[in-house]
């Protein structure tokens, strides 16, 4: 589908009384997520979006801020008829999600795993240096899905979009999100530390932090169960 001139795809799944958005991060497209999609899709409906440039979908002709993907994703939802959905961004993917959270104040969860970037390492070489360290102690499965995606996507893209991300200051945007907030991590991950993500927290009017032990930054993939089971808890406290 278009949407604001750029093409996008959106792979939705399952039934229930909830939608899921799913949103990928930099280089990467929504293959990671399919662990975490089959399993809420067992009680909700799903809804993996491949954001403009990123696995097959075509790359724009100019880059596009965090800003102008969360609009894009909105614009593409807005044709499903999906409306009030809970957001999840992974990585970069959480950058965009604390943009679509501001663009539309649904009141429903916002979640945020391995967020992107850490104030304390915010620099293209120290990014680089930690993304190459998580990725060599992510399971084979997932170091191969993401080396797949990354060749896919090409660097010059990749680049274009790496800009973006870093001008984007996570921290002070989820300061002005008033929906309730999870913020969770694997606990290898050396992407988003702990501190981190307690920082972000201490920023957001109402957030959770969760950690589940024994994975790194794609801890949707392995951690499937464990994440499904914190959204499910986080997005029925909000409904109480």
């Amino acid at each position: 589908m278009v949407a604001r001139g750029h093409e996008l795809r959106v792979r939705s799944g399952g039934e229930g009384p909830r939608d899921y958005v799913l949103v990928h991060g930099i280089g990467v497209s929504p293959a990671y997520f399919r662990p975490l999609a089959e399993e809420l899709a067992r009680r909700d409906r799903v809804h993996a979006v491949e954001l403009p440039g990123f696995g097959q979908t075509p790359r724009p002709r100019h880059p596009l801020s965090i800003e102008d993907f969360a609009a894009c994703v909105w614009e593409a939802l807005d044709g499903l008829g999906v409306h009030a959905p809970v957001l999840v961004g992974h990585s970069m993917g959480a950058q965009v999600a604390v943009e679509m959270a501001l663009q539309r104040r649904t009141g429903q969860l916002l979640a945020l795993l391995g967020p992107t970037v850490d104030a304390d390492a915010h620099s293209v070489v120290r990014q680089g240096l930690r993304l190459a360290w998580d990725t060599a102690t992510e399971p084979p499965v997932v170091a191969a899905t993401i080396l797949r995606d990354y060749f896919r996507c090409g660097l010059a893209w990749y680049l274009a979009t790496l800009r973006g991300m870093m001008r984007h200051r996570i921290e002070q945007r989820l300061a002005l999100v008033a929906a309730p907030v999870l913020l969770l991590r694997g606990s290898r991950d050396r992407i988003s530390p702990l501190r981190w993500l307690e920082r972000l927290a201490r920023s957001a009017p109402a957030a959770h932090v969760r950690s589940v032990p024994s994975h790194a930054h794609v801890v949707m993939y392995r951690g499937a169960v464990p994440v499904a089971e914190s959204l499910r808890a986080e997005a029925a406290r909000g409904d109480a």
